[in-house]
C-alpha cells in the first residue's frame, strides 16, 4: 500500500464519521505491511491538507466537474481532493499528483474516471484563489477559509471584522512547545539533552517552558521517554499555572486527561500533597495514568466520574486548588484540529449547561479562601464569559481574580483572560480566576 493509497482510504472514511486523528491512527495499524516511517508521514500531511483546506479545494475542483462533487463516487472525490492538495498546498510537482491520482482511480477500481481526474486536476491547480476572489465576508470564511456555515457565522456575530483574521491565523503552524518536568531535571538541562538529540530550542515566555524544533516525533526522544518533558501549548501552561499549586496542597483536576495539565500540577506541588485527576470517559483513564507514571508523579490519584456529578467526599474534604478545564466546541483548536472546521454546533446550548454544571460542582468541593480556574479551549463567548457571568451572578461568594500577566495580545476582560489566535499567536483559549470567600463554607 503506498502512502497516497493510504490518505484517500483515511479521507474515505473520515466522511463517515469520526475523529481525524483516530481515522489516521487507525488506518495506519491496519496498513500491512507497516508503511516506512517517511511515507506514514506523507500520508498524513495529504490527509489533514485536505481538511484543513477542503472548501476550497471542493470550490476549486467544482469550476471544472460538470455536476456536484456530492454526487462523486466518494472514492473519485477523495483522490481528486488528495490529488489537488499536493498540487496546489504541498508543493508536490503537478505530474507527480496528477499521475499518481490516476493510478489510485484504477486500484480504487474507478478506471473509468482516470480522464476525468487527469483533467480536472490539471486545470483546477492552476487556479490561484485568494480571498478577493470571494464577494463578502461570510463566503470567505465557509470557503477560503474552510470553515462550516455555522462555525463562520458564529465568528461573524461575536468578533465581526476580526473574524478573518481569526481564520487566517488558524491556517498558521504554530511552534511546539514543551514544559519541562522540574522533578527530573532543570530547564537548562533539558535543552542540553534536546540538543544532543538533534533538537533546536528556544526559552519559553515563562519558567519550565521551551519551545523546540523537533526531527521527528517528539515522542520518539530519549528525553521524552525518560519523562523529562511533555508537550503542551502555551495557554495549557497559562492555565495550569493560573492555579497557583503549591506543595503540600490539595489541589483537584477535574477533567484530566491526557494529563498534560495534571503533570504539570504535580510539578508545582513537587509532588507533595494529594491530586486528585478525575476523567469522564473510562477509555482514556490509561494516558493520564501512562503520562503520570512517565513524569515519575506519586501524588496523584486518579478516578473515573462524571465532573457535573457531586462527590459528596469531595464536598467533606473541600481543595484548596481546583482546575475546570471543561469539554467545550474546541473552536480555539481549529488549527490543530481540523475536523472542528467542519462542526454543525448542534447541541451547543446543552454543551454550555454541562460546563455549567461542572463549574457549579467543582465550586461545591473548593474551601474557604480557595482558588478555582476555569478554562476552555474554545473562542465561544457563551461557553466562557457568558458562564463566567452568569455563575458570579448565583454565588455571591466567589470573585474573579486578576490572573498571572498573560502573553502580550491577550483580552483581559471583565470576565476572564481571552486568547485570540491572530493576536497572541496561541490557539484561543479562556481563562477565569476565580477564589472563595474565607468567611464561610457551605
Amino acid at each position: 500500500m503506498t502512502a497516497r493509497y493510504l490518505a484517500v482510504k483515511a479521507l474515505l472514511r473520515q466522511e463517515e464519521a469520526g475523529y481525524a486523528n483516530l481515522v489516521l491512527d487507525g488506518e495506519l495499524r491496519r496498513c500491512t505491511p507497516p508503511l516506512a516511517a517517511r511515507d506514514a508521514a506523507f500520508a498524513a500531511r495529504i490527509f489533514y491538507t485536505v481538511l484543513e483546506y477542503r472548501n476550497r479545494l471542493d470550490w476549486m475542483l467544482q469550476q471544472f466537474v460538470k455536476k456536484p462533487l456530492t454526487r462523486l463516487d466518494a472514492p473519485v472525490r477523495a483522490i481528486l481532493r488528495a490529488g489537488l492538495a499536493q498540487a496546489a498546498c504541498m508543493a508536490v510537482p503537478l505530474p507527480a499528483a496528477v499521475n499518481e491520482s490516476v493510478k489510485l482511480t484504477r486500484a480504487f477500481g474507478k478506471s473509468s474516471a482516470a480522464g476525468m481526474v487527469n483533467a480536472v486536476l490539471r486545470r483546477a491547480a492552476a487556479l490561484q484563489p485568494t480571498g478577493e476572489t470571494f464577494p463578502d465576508r461570510h463566503s470567505r470564511l465557509v470557503t477560503y477559509y474552510s470553515l462550516s456555515e455555522p462555525v463562520a457565522s458564529l465568528l461573524e456575530e461575536q468578533y465581526g471584522a476580526q473574524a478573518e483574521d481569526i481564520a487566517a491565523a488558524f491556517h498558521r503552524q504554530q511552534p511546539t512547545w514543551v514544559r519541562v518536568n522540574t522533578l527530573r531535571t532543570t530547564t537548562a538541562e533539558l535543552a542540553d539533552r534536546l540538543a544532543q538529540e538533534g533538537c533546536r530550542t528556544a526559552l519559553g515566555p515563562w519558567d519550565n517552558c521551551l519551545q523546540v524544533e523537533f526531527p521527528g516525533s517528539p515522542a520518539a526522544t530519549r528525553a521524552f521517554r525518560q519523562g523529562d518533558f511533555h508537550v503542551q501549548g502555551l495557554t495549557s501552561q497559562y492555565a495550569a499555572d493560573c492555579v497557583e499549586a503549591r506543595p503540600g496542597m490539595r489541589v483537584l483536576d477535574l477533567c484530566a486527561a491526557p494529563g498534560g495539565k495534571t503533570l504539570t500540577l504535580a510539578q508545582a506541588m513537587q509532588d507533595q500533597g494529594e491530586l486528585w485527576a478525575g476523567e469522564a470517559v473510562s477509555a482514556r483513564l490509561p494516558l493520564l495514568r501512562q503520562a503520570l507514571e512517565r513524569g515519575g508523579v506519586r501524588c496523584a490519584h486518579t478516578f473515573c466520574g462524571d465532573a457535573s456529578v457531586e462527590v459528596p467526599a469531595f464536598r467533606a474534604q473541600p481543595f484548596d486548588r481546583i482546575l475546570c478545564d471543561v469539554p467545550c466546541s474546541g473552536l480555539g483548536v481549529i488549527g490543530k484540529k481540523p475536523d472542528i472546521r467542519y462542526k454543525d454546533l448542534d447541541g451547543l446550548d446543552e454543551l454550555c449547561a454541562l460546563q455549567r454544571r461542572i463549574l457549579q460542582t467543582a465550586a461545591g468541593y473548593l474551601a474557604p479562601g480557595g482558588r478555582l480556574v476555569y478554562s476552555t479551549c474554545t473562542i465561544n463567548r457563551n461557553e466562557n464569559e457568558g458562564n463566567i457571568q452568569d455563575f458570579l451572578a448565583k454565588n455571591p461568594d466567589f470573585r474573579l481574580q486578576p490572573a498571572h500577566p498573560p502573553l502580550p495580545g491577550a483580552d483581559c476582560g471583565e470576565w476572564g483572560t481571552l486568547f485570540l489566535p491572530h493576536k497572541t499567536g496561541t490557539d484561543g483559549f479562556f481563562v477565569a480566576v476565580l477564589t472563595r470567600s474565607d468567611r464561610s463554607f457551605s
